[in-house]
């Protein structure tokens, strides 16, 4: 347990892990298969957002057993802006398909500084929703990483191994606030919409 308060402190002093070099990161890395790292994620506070309560049990096992430092959920949207600005995490995990609100009007007003947090939070979304158009509005609302369900433990994991080792610029602009969209994460086997197929993303 001293160990991981330890690790805590030292992530507190982080105003986020977006854009971080990844030599400069708290986070340990070794190599995990072919193409993705194993982390240690002792050190990470991470709060998931989910109206759906198998879906929050289910996710919070899952990262139990990675071994994340700290999880904390929210089943009710409304309240979620309070919970951030008192847990104050280091990556919010929302879901788009969100009870008495819409998932993507919270990543919205998190991404313009609504939320009392660092309007450069981590997001990653992890949804049901499979359709292109939807995806990619997460994706122009400043997400950093679509997950899409079922979720599995190696895809959730690798969700968060592409956010933690998400070392694009943040763009803060009058129409869009979030990692630069004109770079992808540099792993294979990318999850979310692939732009460059498609002229209309």
């Amino acid at each position: 347990m001293a160990g991981n308060r330890m690790k805590a402190q030292s992530a507190e002093h982080r105003a986020s892990i977006v854009g971080k070099p990844v030599g400069l990161s708290p986070v340990a890395r070794r190599t995990f298969g072919r193409e993705v790292p194993a982390l240690d994620l002792g050190g990470i506070s991470l709060l998931v957002i989910n109206d759906n309560e198998f879906v929050r049990t289910y996710m919070q096992r899952l990262f139990s057993i990675m071994r994340v430092g700290s999880v904390v959920t929210c089943a009710n949207p409304r309240s979620a802006r309070a919970e951030i600005a008192t847990v104050r995490p280091d990556i919010v995990v929302i879901d788009l398909d969100l009870t008495g609100m819409d998932g993507l009007e919270l990543l919205h007003d998190i991404r313009r500084g609504g939320a009392g947090i660092p309007s450069d939070i981590a997001i990653l979304v992890a949804s049901a929703y499979v359709d292109r158009d939807y995806v990619g509005k997460a994706r122009d609302a400043g997400a950093n990483w679509i997950l899409v369900k079922p979720l599995t433990f190696r895809r959730l994991y690798e969700g968060l191994v592409r956010v933690i080792m998400d070392e694009r610029a943040f763009v803060e602009g009058d129409v869009y606030v979030g990692p630069d969209r004109r770079v992808l994460v540099g792993m294979a086997g990318y999850d979310g919409v692939e732009r460059r197929k498609d002229p209309q993303l």
